[in-house]
């Protein structure tokens, strides 16, 4: 069994990551399998308190018990016949998807599962990924690795920026600019992300591309392209300049009941892939008001 390394889990301890995905294992018995290299991190030894970084592969050199009770996260059929609909591009290699606002990627403490179980319960597919995933909030594509190589291959491309990907943002105000970019160092602390100026340990450099679509009465449809693929770095980077996204309730103070933030553009040469999805209907209705 192989782990490929999200941002979720990015700058994580690799004893932590090992904890929560592997609960039936005791600390005791996790740190041995480290020590005698029967869990490795891109194919060799690390020490436990090594922080994992995006696209790492963590690989387990034996076989994990499951003991979960699978009848409580049962996938219902009704889920699956939605899940369908949603798929925009499916081959031998790849699944892609338009995901709705409010669907989560991933099970947690909250969710019993989330769009990663669900497909890959559709596809009967344990070794099904995303190789990439957005916010709860944020709608539109996310792409899906059938394989592990394909996995592998395409981590690797989006580390090289190879793969190429576009947002449609809709913003709170008029933004005087046809295009613009942003450059700027980005800082987790807690449960949000914070911009600075100049570098601090801990930071990391983002930058995002910019251009005006449109202009509503009191707000400004943009088109969004990220250089870098920091945590929250389009919402992040347009509020620290007084332009929140509208709708996100954690970087602005808008009322929507959604945010509009909308993955609608994907490139991937490996593959010959090109997508690009009209704009919502939701957003050329608030972008009249």
């Amino acid at each position: 069994m192989e782990y490929i390394i999200d941002r979720e889990y990015e700058d994580v301890r690799l004893d932590k990551f090992l904890r929560k995905n592997l609960p039936n294992m005791s600390l005791s018995e996790i740190f041995k399998c480290i020590r005698v290299g029967k869990i490795k991190v891109n194919g060799k030894k690390a020490k436990e308190s090594y922080r994992l970084q995006r696209y790492d592969i963590v690989k387990l050199f034996f076989t994990v018990e499951n003991k979960e009770d699978k009848r409580e996260n049962k996938i219902e059929t009704e889920e699956l016949k939605e899940i369908k609909k949603l798929i925009i591009y499916e081959d031998e290699n790849l699944l892609i998807l338009n995901k709705k606002a409010g669907m989560v990627m991933h099970k947690g403490s909250a969710h019993k599962y989330g769009v990663s179980e669900i497909l890959k319960e559709y596809l009967k597919n344990p070794n099904f990924n995303f190789i990439n995933r957005i916010d709860k909030a944020t709608s539109g594509i996310v792409v899906g690795a059938k394989t592990l190589v394909v996995t592998r291959e395409l981590s690797e491309d989006i580390r090289e920026r190879k793969i190429e990907k576009k947002y449609y943002i809709l913003v709170e105000g008029r933004i005087k600019k046809a295009e613009f970019q942003i450059k700027s160092y980005l800082k987790r602390l807690d449960d949000r992300v914070v911009e600075l100026e100049k570098y601090e340990e801990g930071a990391k450099e983002s930058l995002s591309f910019f251009k005006v679509i449109e202009y509503g009465k009191d707000c400004t449809l943009l088109e969004g392209k990220l250089e870098s693929g920091r945590t929250h770095q389009l919402r992040v980077q347009l509020a620290s300049m007084g332009n929140p996204i509208v709708g996100d309730t954690k970087y602005g103070k808008s009322k929507d009941r959604m945010m509009y933030l909308f993955s609608h553009y994907l490139k991937i040469d490996r593959y010959g892939v090109e997508i690009d999805l009209p704009i919502p209907k939701e957003y050329i209705q608030r972008l009249s008001k």
